[in-house]
């Protein structure tokens, strides 16, 4: 029988890797990880010396990979050694005869805890038949802040005219916007992630039950240097004090412009912080004229400030699976207290 294994993706594999990535999900997507393919696998400060990109074979010749972003994952009150899991894919005669489930474990054995986000319908289904642990869907919120826009890309600009108002009126009623009390936070444009982003981190992080360590070097290479996405991003002070920071973006999607709350993190108890950050992006997306704001978030105290400033909250597509080795029961029984976003993993691709 020929001769199946998994082990490390190494450099000869790459020419044939991407012709199997294009033969399954085509030559534009092929294009657009190609453009990230060295800041997302090689400059992550958390890849220990390569890429963690494990390879099915079978007599030599490839079947499929299973690619991963490695981070320190705050669980449980200490830091463990982490991944999240992406870019899956198998050659269609290796499917069903478990290869996906092989490149599965051999990834989840090699960290403490695997997280996978924002899984493909068939990806879902092997997570749950491995028993990997069901925490999603990360909830999803929306909240519009251009109805007569909305309109007239669903209804055509007459009836946007005529029905915009009353559009208007029904989400103040049915999501109102909580005004921001005044008090002693400000929010500016964050001008670098330095050391006072890793004395943020070290504060903050105990007030959560989960959370990806966010300090100055991973904050500096996630939203700093990603080269296919430019980021607004904010800082909240309470004097010289950094209290949190935001990260947003906008675009134009069918049509319309979108804005997205990538992340914003503080201390999970400072509501104050947290209200001026939030504050602050929309405050800058209707400056840009967005029409739709959009946010994920497990974590329920960012959740319930979403709701309170006019945000409803959606389906969401956004499954969510993890396995630890490292315990946690007690991590696991509580998601509310998780920060995840859409920053995290490769989501915001």
């Amino acid at each position: 029988m020929p001769a199946l294994a998994v082990d490390r993706r190494r450099e000869a594999d790459d020419e044939e890797i991407f012709r199997l990535y294009r033969d399954v999900f085509g030559h534009e997507m092929t294009e657009a990880s190609q453009r990230r393919w060295a800041w997302q696998y090689r400059e992550n400060p958390h890849a220990p010396g390569a890429p963690e990109i494990w390879v099915a074979r079978e007599d030599g010749r490839i079947l499929g990979q299973y690619a991963s972003m490695p981070v320190r994952l705050w669980w449980g009150g200490r830091e463990v050694r982490a991944s999240w899991g992406m870019d899956v894919f198998l050659r269609e005669e290796a499917r069903g005869r478990g290869v996906g489930a092989l490149l599965f474990d051999t990834w989840s054995g090699h960290v403490d805890v695997a997280l996978g986000l924002g899984l493909t319908r068939s990806s879902y289904g092997l997570f749950q038949k491995l028993r990997y642990r069901d925490v999603g869907p990360v909830p999803f919120y929306q909240k519009i802040l251009d109805p007569a826009a909305v309109l007239a890309r669903r209804a055509g600009r007459a009836a946007a005219l005529l029905g915009a108002p009353l559009l208007r009126a029904s989400l103040r009623s049915l999501h109102p916007e909580a005004p921001v009390a005044a008090g002693k936070v400000t929010v500016g444009p964050v001008t670098g992630f330095g050391a006072e982003y890793d004395t943020l981190w070290a504060r903050a992080r105990r007030s959560y039950a989960m959370c990806v360590r966010r300090d100055a070097t991973y904050l500096e290479w996630k939203y700093g240097r990603c080269p296919h996405r430019r980021y607004a991003r904010w800082e909240a002070r309470r004097g010289e004090e950094l209290a949190g920071f935001a990260i947003s973006r906008h675009e134009d999607y069918r049509g319309l412009r979108l804005g997205w709350l990538v992340d914003l993190f503080t201390d999970a108890s400072d509501r104050e912080a947290r209200q001026a950050l939030l504050a602050a992006v929309l405050a800058d997306f209707r400056r840009s004229r967005v029409v739709r704001a959009q946010a994920f978030s497990l974590n329920a105290g960012l959740g319930q400030e979403l709701l309170r400033r006019g945000f409803a909250e959606s389906a969401s597509p956004m499954q969510f699976c993890v396995r630890a080795r490292a315990g946690g029961e007690e991590v696991l029984a509580e998601p509310g207290r998780w920060h995840v976003v859409f920053g995290d993993s490769d989501m915001d691709r």
